[in-house]
């Protein structure tokens, strides 16, 4: 890697950055490009050589965090998913706030349901059904990313082997829940 890819991707790194605590700190809607250069110690002409405005900078942000899950089986290792949103819990939390992109939590549930829908539909005929299956997988990714999100906000003290046991813990309890 030459000189200028470092300073390319530490300049970049430092935009993406900006636009997480910018969003913190006032919301996505109301984050300027100035804003942004500022808090990244860039001035507007740099930010325009990486990025042509926020929405590209908040696509690239989503781009990496995707990156490893796309890679990796959701399902199974469970644990290397979670680790890998713990590695990079700041941009999750951010990004999946309240200020955050409504747009990449729906993206993360297609994710979810891409690779997870495939596997239940091979154990359970009913998952087959396309009546139900539209359901279930809005339940489902729901739920999953609710578990994450609360973890992100509120569960500093679980490391991602407990999450994964909470995790099951959740789907054996909804189980039990069809038997009564």
């Amino acid at each position: 890697m030459s000189i200028h890819d470092i300073m390319n991707f530490e300049t970049k790194r430092a935009i993406k950055n900006a636009l997480l605590i910018q969003i913190e700190e006032v919301g996505f809607e109301r984050i300027t490009v100035k804003k942004l250069a500022i808090t990244a110690n860039i001035n507007r002409g740099t930010f325009y050589l990486h990025y042509k405005d926020k929405y590209e900078v908040m696509e690239d942000l989503q781009e990496y965090a995707f990156q490893t899950i796309k890679i990796g089986q959701l399902y199974q290792p469970f644990i290397a998913v979670f680790k890998y949103i713990k590695e990079h819990d700041k941009a999750f939390r951010v990004i999946l706030g309240e200020q955050g992109s409504p747009a990449f939590s729906k993206r993360m549930k297609t994710v979810f349901s891409n690779h997870i829908l495939d596997r239940i539909s091979v154990i359970r005929e009913e998952g087959l059904d396309p009546e139900f299956q539209p359901y279930f997988e809005a339940f489902l990714t729901s739920a999953i990313l609710g578990v994450i999100q609360e973890w992100l906000d509120n569960g500093d003290d679980l490391n991602v082997e407990d999450l994964a046991m909470i995790h099951f813990r959740l789907l054996r309890f909804l189980g039990d829940l069809a038997s009564l």
